[in-house]
């Protein structure tokens, strides 16, 4: 059964999903993401558990880490979870005007990468040009702020926005609000 079991995991390799394997491979090798996982449970990981971890010494899990951190192919960072703050949240799809100038276009996506209630923005291509995710004290602040924001704006043609109302999975993390028995309907 040993054997059977070692046969395996030559056979998967390091990620058992070939497809995500082959597009990661592009950047990362086996230890490359498997300190990435490592980093993505506890960010705070010191070097020498990271290292234990991975199969490295303390120095070579430095290295590499601090490597892919420059590279800026992993960013260790504290996140807010807004639904565990009980805040409010919503993916709001942005149209830009067709008469909008580049200019324009630009000044007006750099306010937002500014704003602190902007957790994420996204261009998008097809029926709308941005994806900006917002986040207020409740969904009442985050219409007026919409309002204020976009639809004064000259650029925003129109705007479509959604309000979350539960993340289940973000940062390749289940979030601990998660209850199994929510996706079973129990």
């Amino acid at each position: 059964m040993v054997e059977a079991e070692a046969s395996t995991e030559s056979e998967t390799g390091w990620l058992e999903n070939a497809k995500v394997r082959t597009i990661l491979q592009r950047h990362l090798d086996e230890t490359d993401y498997r300190i990435y996982k490592e980093l993505n449970a506890n960010g705070r990981l010191p070097d020498t558990e990271l290292g234990n971890r991975v199969g490295l010494s303390r120095t070579a899990a430095r290295r590499r880490r601090k490597s892919l951190e420059e590279d800026n192919i992993i960013d260790v960072t504290g996140v807010l979870v807004l639904q565990e703050a009980e805040l409010a949240y919503a993916d709001v799809r942005v149209r830009i005007g067709s008469d909008a100038s580049e200019a324009e276009i630009e000044a007006f996506v750099a306010d937002l990468a500014e704003d602190e209630l902007v957790y994420e923005l996204d261009e998008y291509m097809g029926e709308f040009d941005l994806l900006v995710r917002v986040w207020h004290a409740s969904l009442s602040d985050i219409k007026g702020y919409l309002r204020e924001t976009l639809q004064q704006s000259t650029v925003v043609e129109s705007y479509e926005a959604t309000p979350v109302t539960k993340t289940i999975k973000a940062w390749h993390k289940k979030l601990d609000a998660f209850d199994e028995e929510d996706v079973d309907g129990a």
